[in-house]
């Protein structure tokens, strides 16, 4: 049976950034000069999870979901998700060339990033690699780090801008607003009596929960999209010692039931620090505040 040829990238490719998006513009142009469609490799679950390197540390920037669809989105004519295993992460950078990329996808050639390492410990760099390609009789190219504002893109640096609050950051290395996706549930509807209803969100997926605060967003639902409203994420001291964290957004001039309906949210900038009030009265009033902020 005929396999069609593909040249690929591989990569973990986690947030899919400006730096992610450099790698893929540039295999696509790679594909039109040697006439061949071109594919990306990426791996699901995280290799930290899988060889229990401090798993309970690793919050990510996207979903496997989200990582496709947004790989898609750039032209890429393929994504390959391959589960990461403890055999997989056994394999040298050769049988993983030769026994994964070319014998079960037929990838004819690699184009991958500055910095990019493949096989076991990651000890196959760009040199390994291209020694490997020539080996075999397979294409090979190395792309040169994307720089903004002076600064290499990295998926570590967004995840340490979001821990911080540096939305703006974050944003600008990712190249479109960071987003949390979750349902809709029941909470103590407090906000409701202050003139200010929240929909609590439960999060799908164990993405990184930026810094506790309240930020400007823009909110989708199953059938209303781009709505403005503002986020706050924290502990709720002023009138909750649970100690659990809450994702809770006000959207503008919207009473609509919602609950178990899919909500996503976009963080557009960061408005202001987490507070404990010493009365609802005062929480009202910074709240009025707030709104006023984000509409301006």
């Amino acid at each position: 049976m005929y396999m069609e040829k593909y040249i690929a990238t591989t990569g973990f490719f986690d947030g899919v950034h400006r730096g992610h998006a450099a790698v893929l513009n540039k295999l696509k142009c790679t594909g039109l000069t040697l006439n061949l469609p071109v594919c990306a490799v990426t791996f699901w679950p995280h290799p930290r999870i899988v060889l229990n390197n401090e798993p309970e540390k690793l919050k990510l920037l996207s979903t496997i979901e989200e990582k496709k669809r947004r790989i898609e989105a750039l032209g890429i004519n393929k994504v390959i998700i391959i589960p990461f295993t403890k055999e997989l992460s056994e394999m040298s950078p050769q049988q993983f060339i030769v026994d994964e990329l070319v014998k079960k996808y037929n990838i004819a050639g690699l184009c991958v990033g500055y910095d990019h390492h493949i096989g076991k410990n990651r000890t196959g760099g760009f040199d390994a690699i291209k020694q490997t390609c020539e080996k075999f009789g397979l294409y090979c190219e190395q792309v040169q780090p994307f720089v903004a504002d002076d600064k290499v893109i990295s998926s570590q640096k967004i995840r340490k801008c979001l821990t911080e609050g540096n939305i703006d950051e974050a944003n600008s290395m990712l190249g479109y607003p960071y987003s949390l996706t979750g349902i809709v549930v029941h909470g103590k509807k407090l906000g409701r009596t202050i003139g200010f209803p929240t929909a609590n969100i439960e999060l799908k997926s164990s993405k990184l929960i930026p810094h506790d605060g309240v930020y400007a967003v823009r909110i989708d639902l199953l059938d209303r999209h781009n709505l403005k409203g503002m986020l706050y994420i924290g502990k709720k001291t002023s009138v909750d010692n649970s100690g659990k964290t809450a994702i809770e957004v006000h959207i503008f001039d919207f009473d609509d039931d919602i609950y178990g309906q899919e909500i996503s949210v976009r963080f557009e900038r960061f408005v202001r620090m987490d507070m404990k009030f010493d009365n609802i009265d005062e929480m009202k009033t910074q709240l009025t505040k707030d709104r006023m902020d984000v509409e301006n």
